[in-house]
């Protein structure tokens, strides 16, 4: 996650400088934690909007009885199922479409009627063909996950300095060599920045799916909680999932960063 402008903590002595931006960038949550702590139990029913510390209280329950972690793992099994798919197709359709202008109008149509669709909408039709269970949830993070990979890849293929293709072609490098050795290591950090993108859009769709289609997961402990007005323990499941997402978004970003540095 991008810190927040910070650039007049130079002055600071380095060892300050880290610790600093953390907090900076943690002040906004704070802040929400506050709000929430005061408006739980006067502005909404406690029973209704649970406090932090109830909700706190309920996670550390959760974590010690071990009950949400097969929950998770399935979880994250279709999260990474839906996300890795669309990554390998992504990938190689945006860089085939921007270099070759048959795959282009092949597949332009087709990318501009699902571009808007809700990919929520789709879970019911995922139902119908799949069934319930991790089938619909995987389709439904690959279909969330594949544009904003296509066009990142699509994008950054299509910008490759021509001088570099040029190049290479020059020294008798063609067909799949050219893209080996030329395109795809100029691409790769639009590619990661697109995958990056697709990490937060794959989790919202996968929580949507498993509130409808499935009896296991993340998504399916928030609805049966709810269901029973148990909202405490809702709360709670959505603050781990939140959690798991930033914790992906953010080891992705320290990994991205590093990739991007010896490319």
């Amino acid at each position: 996650m991008a810190h927040a402008d910070t650039g007049s903590l130079g002055v600071l002595p380095r060892r300050f400088q880290h610790a600093t931006r953390l907090i900076v960038d943690w002040i906004p949550l704070a802040i929400v934690v506050v709000l929430w702590e005061f408006a739980s139990g006067t502005a909404v029913p406690a029973d209704v909007l649970p406090s932090p510390v109830t909700v706190s209280v309920q996670i550390a329950d959760l974590l010690a009885t071990g009950e949400i972690f097969s929950h998770l793992f399935v979880s994250l099994f279709r999260f990474g199922v839906g996300l890795g798919l669309s990554i390998a197709v992504g990938v190689v359709l945006g860089i085939g479409m921007a270099r070759s202008a048959p795959i282009e109008n092949f597949f332009d149509v087709f990318l501009s009627m699902l571009y808007p669709i809700p990919k929520v909408a789709l879970v019911p039709l995922a139902m119908l063909w799949l069934g319930v269970g991790t089938g619909p949830a995987v389709l439904v993070v690959f279909l969330a996950c594949l544009l904003p990979i296509i066009m990142n890849s699509y994008n950054a293929a299509g910008d490759v300095d021509q001088n570099l293709v040029w190049s290479a072609k020059m020294m008798g490098t063609e067909g799949w060599e050219l893209l080996r050795k030329v395109v795809i290591p100029a691409t790769i950090p639009h590619i990661l920045t697109g995958i990056r993108q697709a990490i937060p859009i794959a989790f919202i769709a996968l929580v949507s799916a498993e509130l409808v289609a499935s009896y296991e997961g993340i998504g399916y402990l928030i609805l049966e909680a709810g269901q029973v007005g148990n909202y405490s323990l809702m709360f709670a499941n959505i603050v781990v999932i939140s959690a798991v997402a930033y914790a992906f978004v953010t080891g992705f970003e320290i990994a991205r960063d590093r990739v991007v540095v010896w490319t």
